[in-house]
């Protein structure tokens, strides 16, 4: 952003000036209000720049998982480089161990200062007393907050003092300003092809700073326009009558298919026919009837006369009384089934009982030629196919990695939206991100959460934060090679709340 084109609007131009006169002639304490989006954050960094170039500066941008030791300690070590103080003690304390009698001229600046605690607003309320009546001391301090969340706590902390402390506002752009800062900031940046659709969405945007900024990351949404039937009854009509028929086609499909019974009746008959046709042994009288009347249906012709056709390869095989076996001895006994026996068996239908009883010397036989060694071969091969698969089963869980993370949706949330962080890596997978940490050792520096993108659901690994994109860039050189090498990159923290946001 160019510094130029904003300092040339009249209204930041004005709340800079008033800041600048309120610092240099004493010791106060400032509320500068604002909604999110009327530029609190860089109006802070501006005052810095321009106000307070020759004063003692601190900036300090509050995050929602920073404790009043933290805070003490970033303010500390920004006025003082170099200083032994303790953590626990008040900032005022801390000073007049550090300074003693020596003249000061501090400025503290804190952005989101909503996000501090009572205890420590009441330490800065109390260091800028300590000033006023400190004639070496000049203390100003700056509190950067949304509207209205600390007039409760500043109205009890100087109700019956005579100083008060000094409330700003950030009125909002004027038609002008705001006209003059989108022309300068945002449609310069935009391509042709959406400056038309950025253009008539600014003309419904609030004249605020961030929202006006915010149209130069729009992004285009693709719609599908069937134009042939906008204003088009005749394509209409058709298009329905069209799904109609496709629904009609689709029922009478499926009244069609046979149902699970007529299936299995179909099954049972392919099966019926496909089965080998017994022979039915004739009546032995009608037999030897058509032997005797034979020679007379020949008509006294000779047998040579006679066609005779071979039909052996038709018969069934000849029953034999050997038996072959594979691996056995041929001295063993053995039982022969009958096929009825068999047939009702495959059936499950009950043998008849003359076939259906064995011999008991046959099933005494059989059971002494099965081996001993052939039963528990038989059940040690189960019980080692069951301790391999139990065994291949809790090794697959063993490589998986434990999930150890917890996402960060909160703490990414409660960050300013105007900061960026680093993105290492997307993942689908909540074990591969496991795995990531593990691999690189972040389990304590990263910021994890999840987002969909396409109906699929990715897992974000964030690292740090800074309040800059320059500053980002820079923060990917400290990193370890083995992080560089993966290409991270500087990401807006508004992005990333944009995209928890998705998740509901």
């Amino acid at each position: 952003m160019s510094f130029a084109h904003v300092l040339e609007l009249d209204s930041q131009t004005e709340l800079l000036d008033r800041l600048g006169l309120l610092t240099n002639f004493g010791s106060n304490l400032i509320a500068i209000n604002g909604s999110i989006g009327y530029g609190k954050t860089w109006l802070a960094q501006r005052y810095l720049e321009l106000g307070a170039s020759n004063k003692n500066q601190c900036l300090l941008l509050c995050r929602a998982n920073h404790d009043d030791v933290q805070h003490r300690t970033l303010i500390l070590s920004q006025l003082v480089s170099d200083a032994l103080f303790n953590q626990q003690d008040t900032i005022t304390d801390s000073l007049e161990r550090i300074l003693g009698n020596d003249p000061c001229d501090i400025a503290i600046v804190i952005d989101d200062a909503h996000r501090l605690s009572d205890i420590l607003i009441s330490e800065l309320w109390m260091l800028v007393l300590a000033a006023q009546t400190n004639p070496k001391w000049k203390v100003n301090i700056l509190l950067f907050t949304q509207t209205g969340l600390l007039e409760p706590v500043l109205s009890r902390l100087s109700y019956g003092q005579e100083y008060k402390p000094v409330e700003l506002d950030i009125e909002v752009l004027s038609e002008v300003e705001a006209r003059r800062f989108f022309e300068s900031l945002v449609i310069r940046y935009v391509d042709d092809e959406n400056e038309k659709r950025v253009r008539d969405a600014f003309k419904k945007v609030d004249p605020v700073p961030g929202d006006i900024m915010a149209l130069g990351e729009m992004k285009v949404e693709k719609r599908i326009i069937i134009r042939s039937i906008v204003g088009s009854p005749l394509n209409i009509a058709l298009i329905v009558l069209a799904l109609l028929l496709l629904a009609a086609g689709g029922y009478w499909w499926m009244y069609n298919q046979p149902t699970p019974e007529e299936k299995a009746q179909q099954i049972t008959g392919s099966v019926e026919q496909t089965a080998i046709p017994t022979l039915t042994e004739p009546d032995n009288e009608q037999y030897a009837g058509e032997l005797v009347e034979t020679p007379s249906d020949t008509g006294g012709r000779s047998f040579d006369s006679l066609q005779v056709t071979d039909d052996s390869d038709a018969l069934p095989p000849v029953v034999t009384d050997e038996v072959a076996s594979v691996g056995s001895d041929d001295t063993q006994q053995r039982v022969v089934i009958d096929s009825d026996v068999v047939d009702a068996l495959l059936e499950g239908a009950p043998a008849p009982e003359k076939r259906n009883q064995l011999n008991s010397d046959s099933m005494e036989s059989i059971e002494s030629e099965l081996p001993e060694q052939s039963r528990a071969s038989s059940s040690l091969i189960k019980v080692i196919e069951a301790n391999d698969s139990d065994a291949s089963h809790r090794q697959t869980e063993s490589n998986a990695p434990v999930v150890k993370f917890s996402f960060a949706r909160e703490e990414l949330k409660a960050l300013s939206p105007r900061a960026y962080t680093l993105q290492l890596a997307a993942m689908t997978s909540m074990s591969d991100v496991q795995a990531f940490l593990d691999e690189h050792q972040l389990s304590h520096q990263v910021r994890i959460y999840p987002t969909t993108r396409d109906g699929v659901e990715w897992y974000i690994i964030t690292y740090s934060d800074y309040p800059t994109i320059q500053a980002a860039r820079d923060a990917v050189e400290s990193l370890p090679n083995s992080l560089k090498s993966i290409g991270p990159w500087a990401k807006s923290l508004g992005q990333v709340q944009r995209e928890i946001e998705r998740v509901k």
